[in-house]
């Protein structure tokens, strides 16, 4: 039995990578009757049906330490979150939603403002005040032009990597930058709208560094509803320093007397937008669970 990683999924058949080569898979029957899919990311182990023409059948999947549904990939180290401060606007809300939604899957976030070039100096200062101590890196870059890239270099240099963000905000053009490559096919972003047309087709993982960059189909959004309601308080950084101080040990930061996150949000010390944001997010998470459980 064979051992590899799967690279890249299209229609039912599998790349699996193995040290010395790479062979086209196809799950055995088993999963499909399990209802269970191999993933991008996935170690598997398989058998080879055909040596001369690099063929295999999955036999096992190898346990994952995570796995996203949209895009479908496993094992993921980091995500790139990509947005721009405009073309298209800056959608905050989202951002603080696709930071929560790794952090939910145990992925460390890198926030990437892209198109820098067109972006206004001030306002491309205060979205880096604003989460400056979200406890995620921030790289300015312009992907069309090739600025900033190396620093990508030391902060993904191994492991899987997952590129988020806008529809429109250039992660396809990031990443045939960063890979040296065309693999990715760039979208036009539409006038009426200011949104990208989402131009991915497949799930593949790209050689970069030492590691790999997997590119994310319709990965642009993400709903509240997914997320625990009590779990989202500890995943902000900016808190940190003051929910210990709380009146109240089970402290919601939302409205409760005696919260020193509140009254850290109100000396300005935490950014008043981020706050704003994490009640509605709260909000729509307890109503979901809410709808869920029918009470």
């Amino acid at each position: 039995m064979e051992i590899g990683l799967v690279t890249k999924s299209v229609s039912g058949q599998y790349t699996v990578k193995t040290e010395k080569d790479e062979y086209i898979c196809k799950p055995r029957g088993l999963f499909r009757k399990d209802g269970f899919k191999p993933l991008c990311g996935d170690i598997a182990e398989f058998e080879i049906t055909d040596v001369s023409d690099k063929e295999g059948y999955i036999q096992k999947i190898k346990e994952r330490k995570n796995s996203l549904i949209r895009p479908p990939v496993a094992n993921v180290d980091t995500s790139v979150i990509v947005f721009s401060i405009n073309n298209p606007k800056l959608d905050e809300f989202l951002i603080d939603l696709l930071i929560l939604a790794s952090r939910a899957h145990k992925i460390q976030s890198i926030l990437c403002i892209n198109k820098s070039d067109l972006a206004d100096d001030d306002k491309l200062r205060l979205v880096m005040k604003e989460y400056e101590k979200c406890g995620c890196e921030i790289i300015v870059t312009d992907a069309l032009h090739e600025d900033n890239l190396d620093r990508f270099s030391k902060v993904i240099s191994s492991g899987i990597t997952v590129f988020a963000g806008q529809s429109g905000a250039g992660k396809s053009t990031l990443i045939n930058a960063l890979t040296k490559t065309k693999s990715m096919q760039t979208g036009i972003l539409s006038r009426k709208i200011e949104r990208g047309k989402n131009t991915t087709r497949h799930c593949q993982l790209l050689p970069y560094m030492e590691g790999y960059i997997v590119d994310t189909p319709g990965f642009s959004k993400f709903d509240p509803g997914l997320l625990e309601p009590e779990a989202i308080k500890d995943m902000y950084n900016e808190f940190d320093e003051y929910k210990s101080v709380c009146k109240f040990n089970d402290c919601k930061h939302i409205n409760e007397k005696g919260c020193a996150v509140i009254k850290a949000v109100e000396e300005n010390l935490i950014p008043i937008g981020r706050h704003s944001r994490y009640k509605m997010i709260y909000n729509m998470s307890k109503e979901a669970l809410k709808n869920r459980r029918g009470y």
